[in-house]
């Protein structure tokens, strides 16, 4: 579901930043050169229908939910290649990863579970029963995971500590993505059906307000500062800018066909158009495009990524 900036000394003293984007049409995983003007750099080939993406910035790996391939590929991203594959029985859809235990959390959308792999050993270490359909995955850096069940219109609180659902809560209609916000108070989720945005209180996991968004509202980001939550609208062909202080709508940007994926880097807006099969580039500042690069088939997500402990080989 994204784009992932890597920070680099390999080329030069300069550090550059890379952008990985899930192809889910052509089992590939295009990555492009994000640091001034983006450019494509590379295809890798994944597994069968990848629509996931998360990364580990303390091993500096790309992971992709294949859901018609049974598996987790994973990229090095110094290598720029698949160096590994998790291999499962089920569909894998939402990815989250934490740092503090290093351990992938994996939404099987068809078994209604959460599985949890060991990365060291690569093997399935729990098995967590979460609610109907869960679909995206989001880590808190406190030792909690969100997990988002578009059939049961609720979000499964799972403890990474004791690999169990800690609580439930309610949001609106078949929700499907979630994120954190920078300071991790917050959880917004879009709700598709609904066409609405819940926001979630992390002290308290109570879910109290909505806001209206486009149609078929799909991936959430947020502005460095966290200011602004921006919100992919598929069939508006729009995104929904939220004031986070009034948690409003503000402005609605025009973009591609059927929106999905969307991330703010470098005070650019990565926004990746389903239908018309391109990234474009939004200027967060005056909201114009910048640029439009091409994708591959059926492109869906990206995530961000930065460390400057990693080189390219």
């Amino acid at each position: 579901m994204l784009l992932v900036a890597v920070c680099s000394d390999s080329i030069g003293s300069e550090a550059v930043s890379l952008g990985f984007v899930t192809n889910q049409g052509d089992d590939s995983v295009y990555v492009f050169d994000t640091k001034s003007k983006p450019s494509f750099l590379k295809k890798i080939n994944v597994g069968a229908s990848p629509a996931g993406i998360c990364v580990s910035e303390t091993l500096g790996k790309v992971f992709v939910s294949n859901t018609k391939g049974n598996s987790i590929s994973v990229i090095d991203i110094s290598r720029l290649e698949v160096t590994n594959t998790l291999k499962f029985e089920g569909s894998s859809v939402g990815l989250g990863f934490s740092e503090a235990t290093n351990e992938l959390f994996v939404s099987d959308w068809f078994n209604d579970r959460v599985l949890v792999f060991n990365i060291e050993s690569s093997a399935i270490s729990h098995e967590i029963n979460v609610g109907k359909a869960p679909a995206g995955v989001a880590v808190s850096k406190k030792g909690l995971v969100f997990v988002i069940n578009r059939d049961s219109d609720s979000i499964s609180v799972v403890s990474i500590e004791k690999k169990s659902v800690i609580a439930e809560i309610i949001v609106g209609s078949h929700p499907f993505g979630a994120r954190l916000n920078p300071s991790e108070t917050s959880l917004y989720v879009t709700n598709v059906q609904s066409n609405d945005v819940s926001i979630v209180d992390v002290a308290d996991f109570s879910s109290t307000l909505r806001v209206k968004v486009g149609k078929k509202p799909y991936s959430i980001a947020f502005s460095k500062d966290g200011l602004k939550a921006y919100v992919t609208n598929q069939y508006s062909d729009s995104v929904s800018v939220i004031d986070t202080t009034s948690n409003e709508v503000t402005n609605t940007l025009s973009v591609g066909g059927f929106p999905e994926g969307i991330e703010v880097h470098n005070n650019n807006i990565y926004v990746v158009n389903w239908m018309d099969e391109e990234m474009q580039i939004v200027n967060e500042n005056n909201v114009a495009v910048e640029r439009l690069l091409p994708l591959g088939s059926n492109p869906r997500n990206f995530v961000n990524f930065s460390s400057p402990r990693f080189k390219l080989q």
